[in-house]
């Protein structure tokens, strides 16, 4: 069987199978707390009643009445996926096209999916490679000529590393698009992957991680928390690492760069997502020209083994003294990203921590307890995904937000959603999808994020009709089947001395370094006689005549 007849009969499968959304965006505006809010598609918000004293309607009005007032807005309009032009080339390698010719820019990304999935035993190396790919050279042209050579173009290139894949991006003008990439070619393909570049840019590295090691409380968090949510109890699981520490990047070295690039960066593991101000058939021109490689090697076969939840309420403090702050963080698994139930989940952590969802009304409206609050769900392409629920609060009210968390999440999977919340959530999600596609970035972005997720060309209009059929007892049967609050991973960054004591009411607490490759420096065992902690509103319990 070819690989051309494969890649249909796979993308035919892919096309029966129900999705949800990819956006990074959205994640990152759920987690920040300003994601906007959309209508419930469609309905529409009725007409204000006219206030007392209003002029009757046959009586005369100023003038300025009189003109002719805006039409009222109706549900947003869904932000549609342009076709897409698939081409396989001889090599295996898949060139997709998207026009957009709103202005004469193209942007390119080529998609490679080994990511830090893929890192295996050196940590930060897929991250290291990659940059080593963009900063080190390739060909005959060490890497600042090459750089040079980018921007005589008026082009520019960058590299970002996932979970799942390593994507190089280059942006230029519809004029210079083939010599731009003959230059990415060179740089994916034949890269010079050079030692002493590499010292260079582990020297930086190392210097950034001990960097977030001191200053950011949320790196740290994360650290734990993947960690902690795909525990193995004999090996390793390829998603366990969420970056690397300054002690991991010193190990990796030339060779282990130039092992991951031969293994990881074969045509069949690539693909070339050219969207802007150009045709489908000059894209494939300048892609088979310039990617000449002809390796028909089959990428390395990663282990997903299923991770093995808590038993019991994990609790880990990143400790950071004298912080003010602590960012808590509450984890849990739900289905893969391939299930069923999966956009049914994502409805439930919409109505738990959208932007009008309980943890808002609770913790940020009108109590003010937490700075933010939110909940979201962390695409990976491969196994069960995390739901994660996130709050920033002053370190004083550190145990009394996370026990309003806990309780909100133990809430949700014991009690349907209500019609309009669901109907919310779902029209929040809808709304929310592929806002970026109007521009050739967010449409080559968007595109390659598909790509990483093996999601089809159709999925927008899939996902959004499955959202409109989700029912309450849908979104809560699925909450109630994956959020455990009684076996989630909290993590919470903040001085444990102060939050120590707090936290310790829910169960063992332990305390790691993250200046010293999150170490344990000790156990806070549970404070069985503790009381819970104290409302977060006091107010709330006295007579309405003694309230301020």
């Amino acid at each position: 069987m070819s690989e051309r007849t494969k890649r249909r009969e796979r993308r035919e499968r892919r096309a029966a199978r129900p999705w949800l959304s990819w956006t990074a965006a959205a994640l990152a505006a759920a987690f920040c707390g300003c994601a906007p809010a959309a209508p419930p598609a469609g309905r529409v918000a009725p007409a204000a009643a006219p206030s007392k004293g209003a002029p009757s309607k046959g009586a005369p009005r100023p003038e300025a009445e009189r003109r002719e007032q805006p039409p009222p807005s109706g549900p947003a309009r869904p932000a549609r996926m342009p076709a897409i032009a698939w081409a396989e080339l001889p090599s295996g390698l898949s060139v997709a096209t998207a026009v957009n010719r709103a202005l004469p820019l193209v942007e390119v990304r080529v998609v490679v999916r080994g990511g830090s999935s893929a890192d295996g035993e050196r940590t930060g190396l897929a991250a290291l490679t990659g940059q080593l790919l963009v900063h080190g050279g390739a060909g005959g042209l060490p890497g600042r000529e090459l750089l040079a050579r980018v921007e005589s173009l008026g082009a520019s290139l960058w590299v970002d590393t996932g979970l799942d894949a390593t994507v190089i991006g280059l942006r230029t003008t519809r004029d210079r698009l083939a010599e731009a990439i003959d230059l990415l070619g060179l740089v994916v393909q034949r890269p010079r992957l050079d030692a002493a570049e590499l010292t260079r840019l582990k020297a930086r590295a190392v210097d950034a991680a001990r960097d977030r090691a001191r200053t950011d409380g949320r790196w740290g968090a994360l650290m734990v928390l993947f960690r902690d949510l795909y525990a193995l109890p004999t090996e390793l699981h390829p998603y366990a690492s969420f970056g690397a520490t300054a002690s991991e990047l010193p190990k990796i070295t030339a060779a282990d760069c130039r092992a991951f690039h031969a293994a990881w960066y074969v045509p069949k593991n690539t693909v070339v997502v050219v969207a802007g101000d150009t045709t489908p058939e000059a894209a494939r021109a300048a892609v088979e020209k310039a990617f000449a490689d002809r390796r028909g090697a089959e990428p390395p076969a990663l282990s997903f083994t299923e991770p093995m939840p808590p038993g019991s309420l994990k609790i880990t403090i990143v400790d950071r003294p004298k912080s003010a702050e602590s960012e808590i963080f509450v984890g849990v698994l739900g289905p893969e990203r391939r299930d069923p139930e999966w956009p049914a989940l994502a409805v439930a952590g919409q109505v738990l921590g959208g932007p009008s969802g309980r943890l808002s009304r609770d913790l940020l409206e009108p109590r003010g307890a937490a700075r933010a609050a939110s909940a979201a769900t962390i695409d990976v392409a491969e196994g069960p995904v995390p739901l994660v629920v996130q709050a920033v609060a002053p370190a004083a009210r550190t145990g009394a937000v996370a026990q309003a968390m806990l309780e909100q999440a133990e809430q949700l999977a014991t009690t349907m959603p209500s019609e309009e919340e669901t109907e919310a959530a779902a029209g929040r999600l809808s709304a929310g999808l592929g806002l970026g596609i109007g521009t050739a970035a967010g449409l080559a972005d968007e595109i390659a994020g598909m790509q990483v997720l093996d999601l089809p060309d159709d999925y927008h209009d899939s996902y959004r009709k499955e959202l409109r059929d989700i029912t309450p007892a849908l979104a809560g049967k699925v909450a109630a089947d994956h959020v455990r609050p009684a076996r989630a991973v909290v993590v919470v960054a903040g001085d444990a001395q102060v939050i120590g004591p707090m936290l310790s009411r829910f169960g063992d607490v332990k305390v790691v370094d993250p200046t010293r490759d999150f170490e344990r420096k000790r156990t806070i065992q549970r404070d069985a006689g503790a009381s819970p902690a104290p409302a977060l509103d006091a107010d709330r319990a006295a007579p309405a005549q003694d309230r301020p």
